[in-house]
Order: structure tokens, then C-alpha cells, then sequence
């Protein structure tokens, strides 16, 4: 019955193997009434291994080699008892509960069962350490010890891996959101923001993470669109037989607290938007949900808040187990800086002074189901469902070119621009997963996930005045789309599937079970649609204004029945015959079939190798009608890329020694244009307006790694890796010339990365003393430099005229120097201890975006780079644990509170009468975030 159950899950579901076992338990005393039983004995027969069990009976045996083992457990003046066919598994964690008295007990009072575990910082550099393949993970022991609370923050601390102002996602060794790719268990995620390819990963807390996963190397089980890493979050489940847990952490931060802080008319404390359609369906009447006069609050307290448990039934010989994670986190930022632009002609397109109040909370609810057999295989279900609501307003206050032509030394004129913004973001994950094993060679893993966003930007305001200093006189301005109202929905659903069957080889290694052939099948279906509707108030003619009450003064119903100002769409107002209504939109669908293969293989106890090929078809096809072109139109087609795929890869490793390894990998990528860069679509912001390219180009990309690792030991490591990558028909964010200051996306031909990096995790002091009082210091250092090279050409294929600044540059994103150390103190004592750590990041000078507008006739002319100032950060995690139950957490962080500037440089070539001196550097944002001070509780039962 067992093997029809299995049967029925054939084709639905999966997991990754890894390369290393342990074996953990709790000893009981049978003669007091099975109370735990401290400091006994328990050791592997035949070996050196053993350890003893704590004050609470628990025990565990890491570092264990695949195999068969006979276990010894033992305690002064009771029965040794010995557990024979003990089968330690690669990567997973069998669980032994012995219960122990003056009378041996009954073996078959004993049970062993086998569960995966990825969260110690131990188990995963075993796993790295066993891998044939190039890999790297942080687990949450990490996350907690370094203060992370998200996964964002987790990958930060890896080596060549850096977070960019002004971009959600992540840059991995130089590669932004495009090169990279995220998955959640191995299976992959949509995006929540048309801007961008993957989803935001400070959507996922710490809450839910047992580890993460950066994969800087390709092998066959991803999908090819990849060429900086792929980012596999592995979430939390149930790995006791029980637990519950609450936390609270309220904050602050420095630069918020105690501001009057502006918040949005109708915006919700708890962060949930009330109507996400436009509110009136005739533009001769004013019905609008919200006010443009913003809210203000004064009081700016930060939280985190999380409740998490779970429990395991034992049936029979199997095992069903639940895991449920709540929490709400809620957060305020008030920064102040400036954002100017300078045009062509060498002057300034604008000098604002630029005040910015934002609000973030996000909630999460994860459940895990999962039903283990008893020889290790499982089947399960696990859902999530994540809402993140994003609200804000930035205040811009100074000289705009087409409003304050007028400003005089004894005249002033002002321009004041106020964009208010609320994004809601929601995702729902349900994957089924399943790993069986159909024969003593023959493993199947599987999965199967359906996803859904949906994304909303319900009225985003925006005005426009233009004050009079002097006189103390505003008046809204006059011009096209100044004052508006946006309105936007993004609907995704994605499909996906994976199916693998492993078969085992008799390598060469007794001692490993690398040896394996691998054969596979993935499906994606991802299917978008973006629409958005501008209402846009007309003026004819500039309009006295209170900026203080705007809604009474001017902006209502009145004023529109007296025809100061007139409502139209992005349509226009209906008199051509045409329903303004109806939005701009585009629609994107894309298609991944691909079948895989690899060979794994252990030709000695040194040497292993995996070689794989990969075979994707991939179709994607955008259709869009918006305000700069339409596919309604039988001359303008629509975006498509149809392409077959063939992505070979190699791994190779050589063990010089059991802790002296060598590793070299090898592949080919490509890179997709996303459905937002090849969208004809015109995103209007302050200070950057940006469109997409029809016309891109996939880019070609081959990857070379070579990796040597020195282990100290099963905690401590020492690892350099050389790497290249030559990115053929590079995709990169360009700023147009032009003087709305617009950023679109083309291939620049071809370009050439490499690179070194080092990682160190050094114990500086280790001490146990007689009583198992625990003293640790534990050094950390992630390093990397990047050199990168760029050929700047206009290719022909696109439908851009682009004129680089510059013949040849260093990537977009890419900084030179990254650095990441840390240090950590742990004293530990019975059930109470203390870890404290210092934290520190710090990312070199990076281009933000490329320079264009150069003159053949004029060789260097043009706008310079938009460039990223270097950014150091530090933090302080305390982590306190009063006894078994109960902790205290007190963290500083972002203690420097560093100036996040980018830069550019006045270009005076080729310009004739230029207004500003060549070379120098204005700044096109610059902020602070404030020092974020928290203090929580927490307690297990």
C-alpha cells in the first residue's frame, strides 16, 4: 500500500542532495520518570567520534561519513546500551531517542528516524566541503549571530555580493537584478515589481529562513537565465517533536524620531490598501478616495513581531509534522539630501533640496506539512503568503528648468514638487515537494509550485507649484502631467515544475556517494499583465494655491464645474471618441521547456568530477499598448525572443588532502531581456523617467571558476576563488540624451569580468572548561576585487541611437572592492549565554548608469556616469539567553549612518558657454538613513 501511496506522487515533487550525515537525539532516564539524562556517553563504536549529552539529555554527532555505524551509549551505574545498523544519510540528520536505566532498555523502545537539517553554520561547510560542485550558504545560525533579518541582508554577507542604493535587488560579483536568479526550495519565484526580474528578497524574513543559498556557479538543475548566481532560499520546518515561540522587538531610528512625519491621506498604520481601482468612471466629476494634503505623526517606534511553532504525530513507523510562522514588521526612514541633474549644455536641468518620509510594514504567513516514511522519504506542502506595503512622500524643494526660468538674484522663484506613493505587494507560494526512493539505486525528487502576485499602486500623487518667495505665492503649475494621479495593477502567475530521477554509481569512494547520474525535466510558465491609468489635472494657465490645504483651495469639484483646470486620462478626455479609460498596458508570457543530464562520478578518493548539458526552448512574447507605442498597430510588432538553448557545465575537485581541496567549473548562460526592459512603457518619476527597448538582444555569457579551500577544521575555513566571465551582447541601463533625464536598456557589445575573492571563518579563541562553560571568538572576512571591461558600442539591432561618453567602461553596478568581516564573542554557560558581533560592510565606487550623448566630432564629449559614492556600514548584535526559555536581542545597526551619494561629473567637452566648470561633481541624490536602535524579547515553550 506504502509503494502505490508513493507511486501517486510520481510526477509532482522534490529536494536537492547534498553530501554529509549527523546523528542527534535526547536521552531519557527511565527511572525518574524519563526526565532527561545529563552528561552521559555517546560515541560511535569502532571510532574516535562521541560527545556527551547536555543538561537538558540532548546530544549530537556531526561531521559524519555516509554509512552504517553500531552506537554506543553509556552512563556511570547504568546499562550501556547499543544501537546497531545506525544509516547515517548525506546531508540529513537521524534522530535517536534512547531512554536508559539501571535495566538496558529494549531496542524496540528505541526510535530512529532521518530528517534533513540545514541551519547550523557546521553542517553547511560540511556540505560545502563534501559538494563536487562550487557552492556557498548561510544558514539561520548565522543569520542570528550577524543580526540578518531578512534574506537581502543574508546574502549581503556573502563574498562578492553587495546591495546597491537605489536598487531593490543585489549585485553578485558586478552582475545586477537581471544577471541573477531566485528560487525558494529550488523552485523558482515570480517577480512583485515590474521593474525588475527577481523578487525583492527583504520580503523574506529571517523568520522563515533555515538557509540560503548562493550558487556563483551554474550546474544543470537551474534554469539558464543566470550569469552572477542563483539566490535558492530554503525555508524552515519542523525538526523536533514539537515547539512554540513568540518574539517582540520594538525600535527606532536616529533620523525619524520625533520628526512631524508626513504620512498619506487614507494610507493604513497596518498597511492595507482599501481600493485598488480608479475611483471615478466620468471626468466631469471630482470623487476621488483621498486627499493630496498628507497626514502628519509624530510618533516614529519601529517593531518586529513573530510567533512560530509546530508538532510531529508519530503513525506507526511514520511521521506527519506541521510548522506555522507568523509576523509583522514595520519600520520608518526620514532622510534628507539633495537631487540635482545637469543637461547637455553644461548646466542644471534641476537643484532640488529633497526631504523623503517612508513608512515600510510587511506581514508574512508560512505553513509547512510535510509526511516522512519511515526510511527517510517525505512528501510535502508548503504554502506562504506574504503582503508588503510600501507608503511614501518626497518632498522636492529648489530650481527646475521649465518652471523657475523667471528667478532673479532679488526675485526668487521656487519650484516645490510633492510625489506621494503607496505600493502594495502581494505574494502567494504553494509548493508540494516529494523525495522517494523507488529502488536501492534509484531515487526520484520532485516539485511543483504555483505562484502568484499581485501588485498595486493605488493613486500615486503628484504636484507641481511654483512659489514666489518674495510674495509668499504659490500657484500649481500649468504644464502637461505636472498634477496627477497614477494608478497601476501587475498580475502574475507562474507555473513551475521539476522532475528528477538520480540513479547511484559504485565510485572509486568508499567513503562518498557522489557518484550518480542524473536525469531531468523543468517546466516554467510565467504570464504577466501590467495596466496603469495617469489622471492628469489640466491647467490652463498657473493657479494660486494654499500648498498647506491644496484639496480646499483648489483641487475639488468646484474648481473643476468652474473649469480652472480639466481632468484627462493618458488617453485624453474622451472627445476624439475614444473611452479614456481604458489603461495602457503591456502583457507578457514566457514558456521554458528544458531537459537536463549530469554524471557524477568519483575517480579516486581525490579526484570527482560532474559534467552536465542542459537543453532549454525558450519563447517569450510582450504585447503592449501604452503611451509610446502599441501592438494594436499591424506595423509595430510585438517583443519576441524564440530560441533553443544548449547549456553545457563541468565541476571538478581534487582532494590533495581531507581538508586541502582544489575545484574548477566551467559553463555557458544566457541572459533574457525582462518583460519591463523590452516594454515600450514610460515610468515617470522626480527625477529619472525610464522606458524599455522592443529590440534587445539575449546575451550570451561563459563562466570559468576555479576555487581552492583549506579547512581548518569542520567549523573554520580559508578559501580563494579566481573567477571570469565573458558576456557576449551585454544588456545595460543607459541615461538617454535627452533633457527629461530618461534611462532605457540596450546591448553594448561585448564585455569581460574576473576577479578574486577570499573567505576566512577563524576561531581566535576557543576554550571548554571542566564544567562545559563555552568561550569562543570567532573571526569572519568575505573579500573580493572586480575587474571589469566594456566595448560601448551602438549595436545596429536595437531602435536607440546611443552615443556613449565613454568607447569603453567598467559594468553597471560593478565595485572593484567589496568587504565584509565580522567578529563574534559567545559565552555560553549551562542553558544561559551571550553572542555579540560586529559587523562591517564596505562597497567601492560603482557605476550607477552610463554615460551617453557624445559627438563623433568631439571625441570624450558627452554626459560623464552616474556614479555611486563607496558605502561603509557597521553593526552591533547583541544576542542574550536568560535561560532555555527566554532571550533578550539588543542590536545597533547602521551605526556609521554613511551618506548614500550618487555623483556626476560636469563633462565641459564639446559644450560651448558651459555654466558650471569642468569636472565638477554634482550630486544627483544623496541621503542618510539614520542609526536603527532595537530591543526584543523572545520565549520558547
Amino acid at each position: 500500500m506504502k509503494t502505490l501511496f508513493k507511486t501517486l506522487f510520481l510526477l509532482i515533487t522534490s529536494i536537492t542532495f547534498a553530501q554529509s550525515g549527523s546523528i542527534v537525539g535526547q536521552l531519557t532516564d527511565t527511572d525518574y520518570n524519563n526526565e532527561p539524562l545529563p552528561f552521559a556517553n555517546v560515541f560511535l563504536k569502532g571510532t574516535s567520534t562521541g560527545v556527551t549529552s547536555d543538561i537538558d539529555g540532548l546530544y549530537s554527532l556531526e561531521n559524519i561519513e555516509p554509512g552504517t555505524y553500531t552506537v554506543v551509549y553509556s552512563y556511570v551505574g547504568y546499562e550501556t546500551v547499543e544501537i546497531p545498523n545506525v544509516n547515517v544519510t548525506a546531508n540529513k540528520v537521524t534522530n535517536i531517542n534512547v531512554p536508559m536505566g539501571a535495566s538496558a532498555a529494549a531496542l524496540d523502545e528505541v526510535v530512529i528516524k532521518t530528517t534533513t537539517r540545514r541551519e547550523s553554520a557546521v553542517a553547511l561547510l560540511l556540505e560545502q566541503k563534501k559538494a563536487v560542485g562550487i557552492s556557498q550558504s548561510i544558514g539561520a545560525e548565522d543569520l542570528s549571530r550577524k543580526g540578518v533579518s531578512d534574506a537581502e541582508g543574508a546574502v549581503t554577507k556573502v563574498t562578492g555580493v553587495k546591495k546597491q542604493a537605489g536598487t531593490k535587488n543585489v549585485f553578485v560579483r558586478g552582475l545586477g537584478d537581471r544577471y541573477n536568479s531566485t528560487t525558494l526550495n529550488g523552485l523558482p519565484l515570480p517577480s512583485e515589481d515590474p521593474e525588475y526580474k527577481n523578487i525583492s528578497l527583504d520580503f523574506f524574513a529571517s523568520d522563515i529562513i533555515e538557509s540560503v543559498g548562493i550558487n556563483k556557479t551554474f550546474s544543470v538543475p537551474l534554469y539558464g537565465d543566470v550569469a552572477g548566481a542563483n539566490i535558492d532560499i530554503v525555508s524552515k520546518e519542523l525538526t523536533g517533536p514539537g515547539s512554540l515561540q513568540f518574539s517582540i522587538s520594538p525600535g527606532i531610528n536616529s533620523r525619524a524620531i520625533g520628526k512631524d512625519f508626513l504620512t498619506m491621506d487614507n494610507a493604513k498604520y497596518i498597511g492595507n490598501i482599501h481600493n485598488t481601482n480608479v475611483p471615478i468612471t466620468n471626468l466631469n466629476i471630482h470623487s476621488f478616495d483621498n486627499n493630496f494634503k498628507p497626514e502628519t505623526q509624530n510618533a516614529q517606534l519601529n517593531g518586529s513581531y513573530s510567533l512560530s511553532g509546530g508538532k510531529r504525530f508519530e503513525l506507526g513507523e511514520n511521521q506527519l509534522s506541521f510548522f506555522i510562522v507568523g509576523s509583522l514588521d514595520n519600520n520608518y526612514e526620514y532622510r534628507e539630501g539633495a537631487s540635482d541633474r545637469i543637461n547637455a549644455a553644461g548646466g542644471f536641468n534641476q537643484q532640488f533640496d529633497k526631504t523623503e518620509y517612508n513608512y515600510n510594514v510587511s506581514k508574512l504567513a508560512m505553513a509547512n506539512v510535510k509526511f516522512r516514511f519511515e526510511e527517510g522519504d517525505y512528501i510535502a506542502l508548503n504554502s506562504m503568503f506574504i503582503k508588503s506595503n510600501t507608503q511614501s512622500i518626497s518632498d522636492y524643494y529648489g530650481l527646475k528648468s521649465g518652471l523657475t526660468e523667471n528667478d532673479e538674484p532679488g526675485n526668487p522663484v521656487r519650484a516645490f514638487i510633492r510625489r506621494q506613493q503607496e505600493e502594495e505587494n502581494n505574494l502567494f507560494v504553494n509548493q508540494l515537494l516529494t523525495s522517494l526512493t523507488l529502488s536501492e539505486k534509484l531515487s526520484l525528487d520532485a516539485g511543483a509550485s504555483f505562484n502568484t502576485i499581485r501588485g498595486y499602486e493605488p493613486d500615486r500623487r503628484t504636484n507641481t507649484y511654483v512659489i514666489d518667495v518674495n510674495s509668499d505665492v504659490a500657484k500649481a503649475a500649468s504644464g502637461s502631467a505636472l498634477n496627477n494621479r497614477f494608478y497601476s495593477n501587475l498580475e502574475e502567475d507562474d507555473l513551475a515544475g521539476k522532475l528528477y530521477l538520480t540513479y547511484a554509481l559504485n565510485g572509486e569512494n568508499e567513503f562518498s556517494n557522489n557518484s550518480k547520474i542524473r536525469l531531468g525535466y523543468n517546466y516554467r510558465n510565467t504570464d504577466r499583465s501590467f495596466n496603469y491609468t495617469q489622471i492628469n489635472y489640466i491647467l490652463d494657465s498657473p493657479t494660486v494655491v494654499d500648498i498647506d490645504n491644496p484639496d480646499t483651495s483648489l483641487f475639488n469639484q468646484q474648481s473643476l464645474n468652474d473649469g480652472i483646470f480639466r481632468l484627462t486620462t493618458n488617453r485624453g478626455d474622451g472627445r476624439d471618441g475614444n473611452d479614456p479609460f481604458i489603461p495602457f498596458s503591456y502583457n507578457g508570457k514566457r514558456t521554458i521547456h528544458a531537459g537536463l543530464g549530469d554524471i557524477s562520478y568519483d575517480f579516486s578518493e581525490k579526484f570527482s568530477a560532474n559534467i552536465g548539458m542542459r537543453y532549454e526552448k525558450v519563447k517569450q512574447e510582450v504585447f503592449f499598448d501604452t503611451n509610446l507605442a502599441t501592438t494594436n498597430d499591424p506595423n509595430t510588432d510585438p517583443s519576441l525572443i524564440d530560441e533553443n538553448f544548449i547549456l553545457p557545465s563541468f565541476n571538478l575537485k581534487y582532494n590533495f588532502n581531507e581538508n586541502s581541496i582544489l575545484r574548477l567549473a566551467g559553463s555557458k548562460t544566457y541572459t533574457l531581456p525582462q518583460f519591463k526592459e523590452v516594454a515600450p512603457f514610460l515610468y515617470e518619476n522626480v527625477s529619472f523617467n525610464s522606458f524599455g527597448n522592443p529590440y534587445l538582444l539575449t546575451a550570451d555569457n561563459y563562466n570559468l571558476d576555479l576555487k581552492y579551500e583549506y579547512y581548518f577544521s569542520r567549523s573554520e575555513i580559508i578559501a580563494v576563488t579566481g573567477f571570469y566571465k565573458n558576456i557576449q551582447n551585454a544588456i545595460n541601463r543607459i541615461e538617454v540624451n535627452s533633457a527629461a533625464g530618461e534611462l532605457s536598456y540596450v546591448n553594448t557589445g561585448d564585455a569581460n569580468i574576473a576577479g578574486v575573492e577570499l573567505e576566512l571563518r577563524k576561531d581566535i579563541l576557543n576554550i571548554t572548561d571542566e564544567s562545559d562553560n563555552e568561550k569562543k571568538l570567532t573571526f569572519g572576512l568575505n573579500a573580493s576585487y572586480l575587474y571589469s571591461n566594456q566595448k560601448l558600442e551602438d549595436v545596429p539591432t536595437d531602435n536607440l541611437t546611443v552615443r556613449f561618453t565613454n568607447k569603453e567602461d567598467e559594468l553597471e553596478g560593478s565595485s572593484p572592492f567589496i568587504l565584509g568581516t565580522d567578529l563574534t564573542f559567545n559565552l555560553n554557560k549551562n542553558n544561559s549565554g551571550i553572542t555579540s558581533s560586529v559587523v562591517f560592510n564596505y562597497n567601492s565606487k560603482s557605476i550607477y548608469s552610463l554615460g551617453t550623448g557624445g559627438d563623433d566630432a568631439n571625441p570624450g564629449s558627452g554626459k560623464s556616469n552616474i556614479m555611486l559614492a563607496a558605502v561603509p556600514t557597521l553593526d552591533f548584535i547583541n544576542k542574550i539567553a536568560i535561560n532555555k526559555n527566554f532571550g533578550i536581542k539588543l542590536n545597533i545597526k547602521n551605526i556609521l549612518d554613511p551618506e548614500y551619494k550618487l555623483t556626476q561629473a560636469v563633462n565641459n567637452i564639446g559644450v560651448a558657454n558651459p555654466a558650471l566648470p569642468n569636472g565638477q561633481e554634482i550630486p544627483v541624490e544623496s541621503y542618510k538613513r539614520g542609526v536603527s536602535f532595537s530591543a526584543g524579547v523572545s520565549y520558547s515553550f
